[in-house]
């Protein structure tokens, strides 16, 4: 598994949108050319309209399968913190916390899992329950893997730290993130 920095990945995307602009710019040129050709000329269009018809299909099935921006939610209670993440296609990310975290996490009881739930219809799973974990070394964690964090506090204050251009601590803002479901419930 390759793991790529955001700045490639940004990089990546610009390289697939061109590569489309090329290969229609490509196609346009064949069809105009295609019937003014004869021979070997015409062989050699078929061939370049070919390839510009792969690289456009490859680029837009690499666009279509673009990772969406990682977002977790952490929710902290007086020694515990709860992550919840849309991310679970990056199990790699789960387990690297699990593997720092060690021997602070904990099972979901019954009560919590029925209560983080109800994030399930807004795209969130919780995934981790951590106790007797610090709110920075977990928010440094999470803003140096994860796209945004969002954090609330048991008063469901929320702040927000968009951690996509770069891993260093960010500004927070106050924002809650798109939730339809939650309801904070301490």
């Amino acid at each position: 598994m390759v793991v790529l920095q955001r700045n490639e990945v940004s990089r990546n995307r610009i390289v697939f949108f061109l590569t489309i602009i090329l290969s229609a710019m490509a196609l346009v040129g064949v069809t105009v050319n295609f019937q003014a050709a004869a021979g070997l000329t015409r062989t050699l269009w078929l061939v370049a309209g070919a390839v510009a018809l792969v690289a456009l299909a490859l680029s837009a099935l690499q666009l279509y399968g673009y990772p969406r921006r990682s977002q977790v939610l952490l929710f902290q209670n007086d020694d515990e913190i709860v992550v919840a993440t849309n991310a679970l296609h990056e199990g790699y990310k789960l387990r690297f916390l699990r593997d720092i975290l060690g021997d602070n996490l904990t099972a979901f009881s019954d009560e919590e899992r029925e209560r983080f739930k109800s994030l399930e219809a807004d795209g969130f799973y919780a995934s981790l329950h951590a106790r007797n974990t610090r709110k920075l070394v977990m928010l440094r964690l999470c803003t140096m893997i994860f796209d945004d964090v969002f954090v609330a506090d048991r008063n469901n204050r929320w702040e927000r730290h968009d951690s996509s251009n770069t891993s260093e601590p960010t500004f927070s803002k106050r924002e809650m993130p798109r939730l339809t479901t939650w309801k904070s419930s301490t």
